[in-house]
């Protein structure tokens, strides 16, 4: 039998589009079934408990995460005009951290007036109570009587292996009777050495309440080795009582 001219013409074009159909079907066989799951990968997949989260990834759902609890927020006056701003938080996620958070200090007056608000990044690090210290805000002519701290978006949180945190220790603190000083030795017990490691140095009165507040950074602590960490302050502080420092690794 002799197909005609129309026919062959019909039969070739369907060639065309089986041989089109099944490169279609191999493409996404290749893409959609035989990849490895990966934790980026946009999908759930693998043993995630949602996309990209839970299971072997790092990342925590966010319906398995607790949210960071703020225990307190208080600002003080540190030079004429000059505010600095505290915020304690709590991560409720042990063995966990997340990466710059977006937070707002809001600082008012007596009259529950607005005073100034300031915005900024936090990384919570894996440790129980992190402090969140801003410093140098100009308040002009105003004095403040209230602070408010509040995250601005929902942290991801994300699981920290113990081996990526460095192997450090405080010992030696001493703070000066007057308060103006606080000082401690943070000792490397790892086998390398760290690098920009921020320390956090909060001073408070008798009545638990915070007066001062200061973060400094140790460019680097060679491996079993140790370095001063060092906060002063240009006034006494009323009334101190005791210090609290806190090294906030970085992972």
């Amino acid at each position: 039998m002799t197909l005609s001219w129309s026919g062959r013409r019909q039969l070739l074009y369907y060639a065309v589009g089986i041989f089109m159909a099944t490169i279609l079907l191999f493409v996404l066989w290749q893409t959609f079934l035989t990849r490895q799951p990966t934790c980026n990968d946009g999908i759930q997949n693998g043993n995630e408990a949602g996309v990209d989260c839970g299971g072997s990834c790092a990342n925590i759902c966010l319906g398995e995460a607790r949210a960071p609890n703020i225990l307190w927020a208080r600002a003080f006056e540190v030079a004429p005009q000059t505010y600095t701003a505290v915020a304690y938080i709590e991560n409720r996620n042990q063995g966990s951290g997340a990466r710059a958070v977006p937070y707002s200090f809001k600082l008012y007056d007596a009259q529950n007036d607005l005073v100034v608000e300031r915005e900024g990044l936090a990384d919570l690090p894996p440790v129980s109570v992190v402090p969140v210290i801003l410093p140098n805000i100009d308040v002009g002519n105003r004095t403040v009587a209230r602070t408010i701290f509040t995250f601005s978006a929902t942290p991801q949180w994300e699981r920290v292996r113990a081996d990526m945190l460095p192997q450090v220790r405080i010992t030696e603190q001493q703070l000066a009777g007057d308060g103006k000083r606080l000082s401690a030795t943070i000792v490397n017990d790892g086998l390398t050495e760290v690098r920009s490691l921020a320390v956090a140095g909060v001073v408070f009165d008798a009545q638990g309440v915070a007066r001062a507040a200061s973060v400094t950074v140790i460019d680097r602590i060679a491996a079993k080795t140790s370095e001063p960490a060092v906060f002063t302050w240009s006034s006494e502080v009323a009334d101190v009582a005791r210090a609290e420092i806190t090294v906030l690794p970085s992972f």
